[in-house]
């Protein structure tokens, strides 16, 4: 934060929405400098560089995705809270983005005020949850972990050679061309396969493919400790404070 308020990061990647924020938010009290990105990669470097909020339109399009910039903050241990801001009214196109970090969401319906003090909330460290949605992204929080670590736990259980067959199985490789990519026989291949489908219980390769995919995709960004779980679990709680998105 400046001596005169806070430094926001909008990424939206239609032009007139990230300038129309921009532009509100520009004239409020506590907001001293708006920065804006088109995508994702601009976000990531804007946030390298600091901020207090980065305001993360949930679908981008080219480019890094919501979640690839949410990890990004993650992994390189940027310092800067996250609200997401959507266009969808499911529940399961924001609980991702909280499961990797973000503090809250707000809807782009939302009228500029209730934006305005979702910023001011996120800026403070405080999760921006409507109220009526904190018991089913609770639920869908503890789900995604719970699937994460049976798929981590069921992927163990494979030699690294299987895992690497698996995977090329899974993008949709035949046994002659994971045999090529990994330097090895079709016949050590087809032993893999065959321990592999062993292990996943399953029959074909299509369904090992399938099986796969599943488990890939269920460890592919295994959710971190959402910053806005503790305001979800202890609702009701004044101390996390809860915005209703109108």
């Amino acid at each position: 934060m400046t001596a005169i308020g806070l430094d926001v990061i909008v990424c939206d990647d239609h032009r007139m929405m990230r300038e129309a924020l921009s532009a509100f938010l520009g004239l409020q009290r506590d907001i001293a400098n708006v920065r804006v990105a088109a995508d994702g990669d601009e976000a990531i470097r804007l946030a390298r560089r600091g901020g207090d909020v980065l305001v993360l339109d949930l679908v981008l399009g080219a480019g890094p995705t919501a979640l690839d910039v949410l990890e990004a903050v993650n992994n390189q241990r940027l310092d800067i809270p996250v609200l997401a801001l959507t266009a969808s009214r499911d529940l399961a196109d924001v609980a991702p983005a909280l499961s990797m970090g973000a503090l809250g969401f707000c809807q782009k319906s939302a009228r500029p005020e209730t934006l305005y003090r979702a910023v001011l909330q996120v800026a403070a460290r405080q999760a921006v949850i409507p109220t009526g949605a904190v018991a089913p992204l609770l639920a869908r929080l503890r789900q995604e972990q719970r699937a994460a670590r049976e798929a981590g736990a069921v992927l163990s259980r494979l030699t690294a050679r299987e895992r690497e067959v698996l995977r090329y199985l899974s993008d949709g490789l035949n046994r002659s061309e994971i045999a090529r990519r990994m330097h090895l026989s079709s016949n050590t291949v087809r032993t893999h396969l065959r321990n592999l489908m062993e292990k996943l219980d399953v029959n074909t390769q299509l369904a090992a493919a399938a099986r796969g995919r599943q488990l890939f995709a269920g460890i592919q960004r295994v959710p971190i400790q959402s910053p806005a779980a503790p305001a979800l679990r202890e609702f009701g709680d004044p101390r996390a404070r809860q915005l209703a998105n109108e």
